[in-house]
């Protein structure tokens, strides 16, 4: 009598248990059903960061139809796009009603987003409302972290976090429009030179900040699997030695995460020996950023690794616009008053007219576009 009635409340509980990490075969089954993936990181280039982009007031459906179309012409079928809390808390139903119109964009584009819910990258008290200007020449001036830095460092503002990621996951849990979640970019980025050529150091201390996104990684990954998507989740490591040594924080994304990701912008050997080594591993792979050209990553020494590896290939960057991420990450520190002759980041002008038709081409030609 008391193991059955131990067996009922077991049976009872376990809608509110949550899954397991997916396991290797349930990953790779999934990939094995996707096509190449290769896409970019995308943001408009009407919006300076993505409370710009999602924001009721510019929100704009014409710039993205109009972007994610050049991107679809060159075999695009995919592309890495970042959320933020902060227009969900302001109005949660607007929010999601923008979101499912961006979904219907991409479909009519054969795209399918991996969605970024936070991010550890850039300036650490986003605000609502109006956004700055891009400042000129400066690379990627106005891009916002979230959480800002306020929830990121109180455990219990944290936690009023759950609701959003809950109520995110669930909303397309089942949407076959959505690829996968990417739960938390570059989470213990500490942005040395985020905040412009006067070191307005607005950032957590380095250890604090890696303490405090350790902890909301970790219940990143807990509310994920308690939603259990039927897309995987991810969160890629970025910087250091994670193959042989990895932190804390680097193991908490290798061991939960359902498909590895991971971010490279140096040249082919080092992409190679990095491709090689996830794979070791034994799931997919996803490099959800590389593409810096001033530092030796460009489409034609990476992009061919990365399909001959089948490995998902996210650039940085679509469309030059008010990100500025044509400009190098130097632009931090000196000052840029032309266009460089060779563009950082990007792949497009604001006209649709690309930087290097010879990049387009090899792009098509990777992707099998006709």
């Amino acid at each position: 009598m008391k193991n059955t009635l131990l067996i009922l409340v077991m049976l009872l509980a376990w809608p509110l248990l949550a899954a397991d990490r997916w396991d290797a075969e349930k990953a790779n089954e999934w990939y094995e059903h996707q096509p190449w993936l290769v896409g970019a990181n995308f943001v408009p280039s009407s919006a300076i960061n993505q409370l710009e982009m999602w924001q009721a007031d510019t929100f704009d459906p014409k710039t993205i139809d109009r972007e994610l179309g050049w991107a679809e012409g060159i075999g695009m079928n995919t592309v890495r796009v970042f959320l933020h809390d902060i227009p969900w808390r302001e109005d949660a139903n607007g929010h999601f009603r923008r979101i499912d119109q961006f979904l219907e964009i991409c479909s009519r584009h054969h795209i399918r987003p991996l969605f970024v819910i936070f991010d550890g990258v850039w300036i650490s008290d986003p605000k609502p409302g109006k956004q700055p200007a891009p400042v000129p020449g400066l690379h990627n001036s106005g891009w916002v972290q979230s959480p800002g830095r306020a929830y990121l460092e109180d455990t219990a503002k944290q936690d009023l976090l759950k609701p959003y990621v809950i109520a995110l996951l669930t909303r397309y849990k089942n949407d076959p429009r959505v690829l996968a979640w990417d739960l938390f970019n570059e989470p213990d980025n500490p942005n040395r030179q985020a905040y412009g050529r006067d070191g307005n150091h607005t950032e957590l201390p380095e250890a604090e900040k890696v303490k405090f996104a350790t902890q909301l990684l970790r219940k990143t990954f807990a509310w994920a699997h308690e939603v259990d998507p039927s897309q995987p989740v991810t969160a890629g490591v970025w910087l250091g030695d994670y193959l042989g040594h990895p932190s804390e924080i680097q193991k908490l994304c290798l061991d939960e995460s359902d498909v590895l990701s991971f971010h490279n912008y140096d040249g082919p050997a080092e992409m190679l020996k990095r491709v090689e080594g996830l794979e070791k591993l034994g799931r997919p792979v996803l490099c959800t950023e590389y593409m810096a050209r001033g530092n030796h990553s460009t489409f034609q020494g990476i992009l061919p690794i990365l399909k001959e590896h089948h490995v998902a290939a996210y650039n940085w960057g679509l469309v030059n616009g008010k990100s500025q991420t044509i400009y190098p990450w130097d632009s931090w520190k000196h000052l840029y008053t032309n266009e460089p002759p060779v563009w950082f980041h990007d792949v497009f002008r604001a006209d649709g007219a690309p930087f290097s038709p010879e990049e387009t081409g090899l792009i098509r030609n990777l992707t099998g576009c006709k």
